[in-house]
């Protein structure tokens, strides 16, 4: 481990998002694990969604600013001038808006370290036509040319690594490129509030099937539903719950009452509590169909003890050996996904055994807290490189109080008792999927 610095050094983390999701969980998990001793974290993020408290209980301030559209040059001015007020030696954005933006503020700013943590294979065309899957494909040859200011790019998974610097197009540099897994809280994981099926007007011996995941293309939710035939010909009264957000929402809702499926399936819309969902499934299913760094969802219900029936996309087989800790399908196969969902309802004793294996592999492998050691040796490791390490900090000039739409806007509370000052809706990564 590098040695630590002498005082804190300033780190400004910055996503396009508030809203529930994969990226906004890691990202909470950072922000909660890095040493209070060692750094002082703010947050730029866009908007006030549910996850914008979690973010403000480990923050030292948090900042409301429109993150949306990499063409908002306000946006860009905006961060930047926050950099320079705060005086940050380290930016750190997720999500892709958030990592053009945050880039080029962070350039202008000549903020010292600049890292961004790339959570899938961004930009993959999936149910696209015409102008829009013209849009998709150019995107996806060009959009890595937005890591050009980065010193360091973080891939949540190897496959996403093996992306960056190889899918055709403008290409990453190799050399940039360091691999860090996904982790899962396990204090989350180990407070489900265990939501009963009767809240949720379940029968208590029918199987119940979760998924937990926004509503986008790449997630795959209408080939779960068009699997669904399958799995109900066999068992009946199984129940399909889907919770998320999402500008498939409406669609998928549409798709469930078109096919007669109500009330087998049963979408939910967002939910805080998609961890207490997965504890109460039989199975659970992710049926992603490309883009997937390293879901956070499958290392959770592996974490809960549940057996997982997943895709084999992305960073997925990374987590999952198929036949073992889970079982693997082909995406966009509803097929597959009926005959794996229903091999496992048909075979309890198969099922338990292959979650036990993936409970004790996951939570030895993939832990929030290695996540954020690995994270905090990388900052410490460029701040070294740079100097930073002794460096008296100049103190910066306090933010002043913002006014208009593109102005800082810092969102203030109390103390949080966390051993750290506290001062304190999902953009998806310009469609991922």
């Amino acid at each position: 481990m590098t040695d630590a610095p002498s005082r804190r050094l300033r780190v400004l983390a910055v996503i396009a998002s508030s809203d529930f999701g994969g990226a906004e969980r890691a990202f909470a998990s950072v922000l909660k694990g890095l040493d209070p001793d060692r750094f002082q974290v703010f947050v730029a993020c866009h908007g006030q969604g549910p996850m914008a408290d979690e973010y403000r209980r480990h923050a030292a301030g948090l900042w409301a600013l429109p993150l949306t559209s990499i063409f908002d040059a306000r946006s860009v001015v905006a961060l930047a001038g926050l950099m320079r007020r705060l005086a940050c030696e380290i930016v750190h954005s997720y999500l892709w808006t958030a990592d053009v933006l945050a880039g080029l503020a962070s350039a202008l700013a000549r903020v010292p370290i600049r890292l961004a943590t790339v959570g899938g294979e961004y930009f993959r065309a999936v149910d696209d036509r015409g102008i829009r899957r013209a849009r998709k494909a150019l995107l996806s040859r060009g959009h890595r040319v937005a890591y050009w200011p980065f010193d360091r790019v973080i891939a949540v998974s190897r496959r996403t690594a093996e992306d960056l610097t190889s899918r055709a197009g403008i290409r990453v540099d190799p050399r940039k490129v360091i691999t860090i897994l996904n982790g899962f809280d396990l204090d989350r994981v180990g407070s489900t509030s265990g939501v009963a099926r009767a809240d949720l007007e379940l029968a208590h011996a029918a199987p119940v099937l979760v998924t937990v995941a926004n509503f986008v293309p790449m997630k795959g939710h209408r080939r779960l539903l068009e699997a669904m035939p399958g799995i109900l010909a066999r068992f009946p009264d199984a129940t399909l719950v889907l919770a998320g957000s999402g500008p498939g929402l409406a669609a998928a809702r549409e798709h469930v009452a078109a096919a007669g499926l109500v009330p087998r399936v049963r979408i939910l819309g967002p939910r805080a509590d998609g961890v207490d969902l997965l504890a109460l499934s039989d199975v659970v299913v992710l049926p992603s169909v490309a883009a997937e760094g390293l879901p956070i969802v499958i290392l959770e219900a592996l974490a809960l003890g549940k057996p997982v029936v997943a895709t084999r996309v992305g960073g997925i087989p990374e987590v999952i050996q198929d036949g073992e800790t889970g079982l693997l399908v082909p995406a966009g196969d509803p097929q597959a996904l009926a005959d794996a969902v229903s091999s496992l309802l048909a075979d309890p004793a198969r099922a338990a055994v292959m979650a036990a294996r993936g409970r004790e592999a996951v939570r030895a492998r993939f832990s929030a807290d290695g996540m954020v050691r690995q994270v905090e040796r990388l900052y410490l490791e460029l701040a070294a490189a740079k100097g930073l390490m002794g460096r008296e900090r100049v103190s910066p000039r306090a933010p002043q109080a913002a006014t208009g739409r593109h102005r800082p806007k810092a969102v203030r509370s109390r103390p949080s008792g966390q051993g750290r000052p506290t001062d304190a809706a999902r953009s998806t990564p310009a469609e991922t999927g």
